[in-house]
C-alpha cells in the first residue's frame, strides 16, 4: 500500500506538471497571438495621421477594404502623412515593416502612400497581385482617376473610386476576362512609381462641344449618343442628352476621364433589351442575367428624351461586384418599370 500511495503521488505529480506545461503552452500560444495581432493592429485599413479625412469617410472606406479582403483575399491599406523624404522607399519599407498581406491567406497586398506636403501619391502592389493590377493600370488609375479627384479636392472621393476600380479589376480577374475588354486596357504607362498627387490643382476644363441630338430620337439613341460622348471624354455637364436637373448636378461633380471609359465599355458590353414608357418618363432596362448592366432613366422635356441621372442615383445602388439592385422598397416616378421583377431583402432584382 506504500508504494502504491508513493506511485498515485507519482502519477498526480505527473499530471500537475502535464498542466502546467500544457498552460504554458497555451499562454505562449496566446501571447504569440497577441503580438501578431498587435503587430497587424498598427498597420490599420486606414492611417491618417493628419486628420485629412473624416471619421465617418475613414470608416466608409475601411468598408470597402473589408470587401477586398473577403471577397477577394486583398489586404488593402491607406498611410496619409506629411513629410515623408523618400516616398518610394518610404512605401517599400511600411509594406514590409507593417507586414501588410499578412490578413490574405495569398499574400495579396496593396499599400497606398499620400504625403500631401510633397503633393505625392505611390500605389504599392505586391508580387502576388502583380498580374492582375499591372504597371499599366496601376498608371491609369493614379493618373485618370485617383489625382484628378484629388486635383478638386476631393481625397476621400478620389480613394473611394480608386478602390471600386480595384474592385472592378479584382473582380474581373476572378472571373477570367479579358484585360483588352477594360477601358484602362488601350491606356500606356508604368506603375510602381510616384506621381504627383495634384491636391488641389483644381477640375479639369470643361468642354463645351455639344451633342447633336434630333428632337424625335429615341431613348436607344440618346443612350448611344451617350455612349459616344463618353468614349470621346466628353465632360460636358451640359450636354442636351441630359435632363435640366442632371446638367445642374454634373455641373457640380468630378467627370474623371477613368469613369467616362468604363461607362464607355459598360454601354457597349450591354445590349438593352426592353423599353417601358409611362407618359413623360421611360426606361431601357437589360437581359436580369446582365447583372453588372443597370436601367437607364430618361425624362421628356421640352419635346426631346433626356437623361434622369437625378432620379437613377437615388433609385440604384450597386453592390460590391458592380451589379445593380433597386433601393429596398422604391416607389418612385420609374416604379412602373420593375412590376414584373421581384427583388429579395436587398434590392437585388429575380424573374417573376
Amino acid at each position: 500500500m506504500p508504494g502504491q500511495g508513493k506511485a498515485a503521488l507519482v502519477r498526480q505529480a505527473g499530471r500537475a506538471r502535464l498542466l502546467v506545461m500544457l498552460g504554458l503552452f497555451a499562454a505562449v500560444v496566446l501571447a504569440i497571438a497577441y503580438q501578431a495581432n498587435n503587430r497587424l493592429a498598427t498597420v490599420p485599413r486606414v492611417t491618417d495621421h493628419i486628420n485629412l479625412l473624416s471619421p465617418d469617410e475613414r470608416d466608409r472606406i475601411a468598408r470597402f477594404h473589408d470587401y477586398l479582403l473577403s471577397d477577394h483575399d486583398i489586404d488593402y491599406r491607406i498611410l496619409i502623412a506629411r513629410g515623408i523624404d523618400d516616398i518610394n522607399q518610404f512605401a517599400v519599407n511600411y509594406f514590409r515593416d507593417g507586414n501588410i498581406g499578412a490578413s490574405s491567406n495569398s499574400g495579396r497586398g496593396l499599400l497606398l502612400v499620400l504625403d500631401t506636403q510633397a503633393n505625392q501619391v505611390r500605389l504599392e502592389v505586391s508580387h502576388a497581385l502583380e498580374a492582375t493590377y499591372t504597371d499599366a493600370f496601376v498608371a491609369y488609375v493614379e493618373h485618370r482617376q485617383m489625382t484628378e479627384f484629388f486635383a478638386a479636392n476631393r481625397i476621400a472621393d478620389g480613394i473611394l473610386a480608386t478602390t471600386e476600380m480595384l474592385i472592378t479589376r479584382a473582380t474581373n480577374a476572378a472571373n477570367g476576362l479579358d484585360p483588352a475588354t477594360e477601358g484602362w486596357a488601350a491606356s500606356s504607362g508604368g506603375g510602381g512609381a510616384r506621381v504627383d498627387a495634384r491636391i488641389g490643382e483644381g477640375t479639369a476644363s470643361r468642354r463645351n462641344d455639344n451633342v447633336a441630338v434630333g428632337g424625335g430620337a429615341s431613348p436607344r439613341e440618346i443612350l448611344d449618343r451617350y455612349r459616344r460622348a463618353m468614349e470621346d471624354r466628353n465632360n460636358n455637364p451640359q450636354l442636351s442628352i441630359y435632363s435640366e436637373q442632371t446638367r445642374e448636378m454634373l455641373g457640380q461633380r468630378v467627370m474623371t476621364s477613368a469613369q467616362m471609359d468604363n461607362v464607355a465599355k459598360s454601354l457597349r458590353n450591354c445590349q438593352p433589351e426592353k423599353l417601358f414608357h409611362q407618359d413623360n418618363r421611360a426606361v431601357l432596362r437589360y437581359p436580369i442575367q446582365a447583372r453588372t448592366c443597370s436601367p437607364y432613366f430618361f425624362l421628356r422635356e421640352d419635346g426631346q428624351w433626356r437623361l434622369d441621372f437625378t432620379v437613377m442615383i437615388d433609385a440604384i445602388r450597386f453592390g460590391r461586384n458592380n451589379e445593380w439592385r433597386l433601393v429596398p422598397e422604391y416607389s418612385g416616378p420609374y416604379g412602373f418599370a420593375f412590376r414584373d421583377l421581384r427583388f429579395d431583402r436587398n434590392g437585388y432584382p429575380y424573374p417573376q
